[in-house]
């Protein structure tokens, strides 16, 4: 059987692969649990554990210090199981990525101008505090670490990484944005204004390991209340700047 299974995965590599190459393979595959064994077979499945270590290990080493190797070896499996689950590692770290990203606080629980159509200021207060939160890494520590790596050294998975946790969000901040700004305001000031609001927001919550450090920034010092709001009011006066209506009163800081 363990002859089988390896004649099997190496017909499936994308990449031409020695003879020796495969020997080796071969007798790595020999020296860990076999997949079907049932007396040793763990709970969860082998795709489970080899996406759960992923997660583990991407976000200690990232994508280039995390090995296939080391990702099986913590989750007791095959070598060859990342190709025949996943395809490659660059797959794999996709699906962990998506894992991350909506399992967290995720797009159900974000505030839209449907909630509350007459009230669009409102819903960008909400809109902000939602963001900030959900990236703050006292929320979401994992989410908070992959974002960080990706900043500083992106990988081949950052389109999808935009596409799974940027892109929703940012339509929804663009619907209720269009119905604060006067009309007839082109798409190019809109896109501006949105980006504005995004990106701030979002490296604010995420530089906090960094802004602790600061005096008088201590983790026992800092508020997140405080965090928010002042979010809240940079981005509406970034709108007031543009001609939009917002009464006095949204400016106050409690």
């Amino acid at each position: 059987m363990g002859l089988l299974l390896f004649i099997l995965e190496s017909l499936r590599f994308h990449s031409p692969c020695s003879l020796i190459d495969r020997c080796q393979l071969f007798t790595e595959m020999k020296m860990m649990p076999q997949l079907t064994d049932a007396a040793t077979k763990p709970t969860t499945s082998t795709k489970d554990r080899i996406l759960e270590s992923a997660v583990l290990l991407f976000e200690a080493q990232g994508f280039d210090g995390a090995s296939v190797r080391a990702i099986c070896a913590q989750a007791g499996a095959n070598i060859a199981a990342i190709n025949y689950y996943f395809g490659s590692k660059e797959a794999l770290y996709g699906e962990v990525v998506k894992h991350v990203f909506l399992s967290s606080e995720g797009t159900e629980s974000m505030p839209l101008l449907k909630h509350n159509p007459s009230e669009p200021i409102a819903q960008l207060c909400e809109w902000i505090e939602w963001h900030v939160t959900r990236y703050l890494p006292r929320h979401n520590s994992t989410l908070a670490t992959f974002i960080r790596r990706e900043l500083a050294n992106p990988s081949p998975l950052l389109q999808e990484i935009v596409d799974v946790t940027v892109l929703q969000s940012l339509e929804a901040l663009k619907e209720i944005v269009s119905a604060i700004l006067p009309g007839g305001i082109s798409e190019d000031v809109l896109n501006h204004h949105c980006l504005q609001i995004n990106g701030p927001t979002m490296v604010a919550a995420i530089l906090q390991p960094i802004n602790s450090r600061m005096p008088g920034f201590e983790p026992g010092n800092q508020s997140v209340d405080m965090l928010v709001r002042q979010a809240q009011i940079w981005s509406l006066a970034g709108l007031k700047a543009n001609g939009a209506d917002i009464p006095e009163h949204w400016f106050a800081r409690n």
